[in-house]
């Protein structure tokens, strides 16, 4: 005999979008482009309520991306610094855009301003049951059809054979009182700065004569101290733009992962998005662009009735190999992190270097770029990475 279906005592969603950050939101927004997947309930929670300017994101793609309103400024040339090489790039058929994250959530947020059937909560959360499809949070749980989580909760459990370092970042915001930037050529990155025996390099860019993000960017195993990225920024706009008198205006600082460690992408209720999901590219912490492509799949499958991460993974994927052959380089330091950089952006153009870093080159840019790169390191890492 059949047994009754007990009736959950929690309110039920078709779709509960935990974290409200730029995964959370982007596939709200994929969602909402869909006719079959507009009208579904879906709750969105998050601590906060996203009403601070809390995040800069950039990016480069060939087209107009759906938030294009909220850009806070584009570039079409970019500047490479390297103690060898300094090139200012043209990076047609690209433009490397920046998004204002406040921006990004108030247009976010004004897509569900009148929709009945779209709702947040401020809830801390706290656990969720993939099994169940339940989240549970500080305040009370909640219950839905498919979970799509982009929090990234602490696991300090690291798998044998795998690579772990971080992207850490510092950035400010700059005022000068005349003009002195060019606002229409970026710095994307600039090793000239000290390394440590690491990876470090610093972007300049400027949003009009006298308005710069400077960012002061490392990849090694651990965050350097607030002081240390204090102190680099000011030596390096003293030094290297020299200026003496400016106006910080904002602030921000981050730590990515960068890993060829496998990440959960879910199960039956439950779906990791952005990093949580693997959506960082590992070998340079690069995010926003790859959640797109993820969040448009995502909704995709669901507008064709499938399950959300329907081919989601490739059995064969020569990013995901590449990726873990530059971390064992890095990780190793056989060669200094520059030397990488500055064989490949003295050679090519950019738009071949781009491409690769977006995953969207093809086998013969693939050579091209490996070509430039020092090839006893690099063969070495891949061939420890299968043995």
């Amino acid at each position: 005999m059949k047994r009754p279906q007990m009736e959950s005592r929690y309110k039920t969603y078709d779709y509960i979008i935990a974290g409200t950050g730029a995964a959370g939101l982007s596939l709200l927004c994929h969602i909402l482009s869909s006719d079959n997947l507009k009208d579904k309930s879906i709750l969105l929670i998050d601590r906060d309520l996203k009403d601070k300017n809390d995040r800069t994101w950039c990016f480069w793609d060939t087209g107009e991306s759906p938030f294009e309103s909220c850009l806070k400024h584009t570039w079409k040339k970019l500047y490479f610094h390297s103690p060898d090489c300094s090139r200012l790039l043209d990076i047609k058929p690209y433009a490397y855009k920046m998004l204002d994250s406040l921006s990004f959530y108030k247009y976010c947020f004004n897509l569900i301003k009148d929709k009945t059937n779209i709702s947040f909560i401020q809830d801390d959360i706290q656990h969720i049951d993939q099994e169940e499809g339940l989240v549970a949070g500080l305040k009370d749980s909640y219950q839905a059809t498919y979970i799509f989580n982009s929090i990234l909760f602490k696991n300090t459990a690291k798998l044998p054979g795998k690579h772990y370092l971080v992207q850490h970042f510092k950035g400010i915001f700059i005022q000068t009182k005349f003009p002195i930037f060019n606002a229409e050529e970026a710095t994307l990155m600039d090793f000239r700065i000290p390394q440590h025996n690491d990876c470090r390099f610093v972007y300049v860019l400027p949003v009009n004569q006298t308005e710069a993000l400077i960012e002061y960017t490392g990849f090694s195993k651990e965050a350097l101290s607030q002081e240390y990225y204090d102190q680099e920024l000011r030596s390096y706009i003293q030094d290297y733009l020299n200026i003496s008198s400016y106006t910080i205006t904002h602030e921000e600082f981050g730590i990515i992962p960068m890993t060829d460690a496998p990440f959960d992408k879910g199960s039956k209720k439950l779906v990791n998005i952005g990093t949580a999901g693997g959506a960082t590219k590992a070998s340079t912490g690069y995010t926003f662009s790859f959640i797109q492509k993820q969040c448009a799949k995502i909704a995709d499958n669901l507008s064709n009735g499938r399950h959300p991460l329907f081919q989601s993974s490739k059995q064969l994927d020569k990013y995901r190999f590449y990726d873990s052959i530059f971390l064992r380089v890095l990780s190793e330091k056989r060669i200094p992190a520059v030397s990488v950089f500055n064989a490949m952006f003295s050679k090519l153009p950019a738009k071949v270097i781009l491409s690769f870093l977006d995953e969207e080159s093809s086998l013969f840019d693939d050579i091209r770029l490996m070509y430039t790169l020092d090839k006893a390191v690099f063969l070495s890492a891949a061939l420890r990475n299968f043995f």
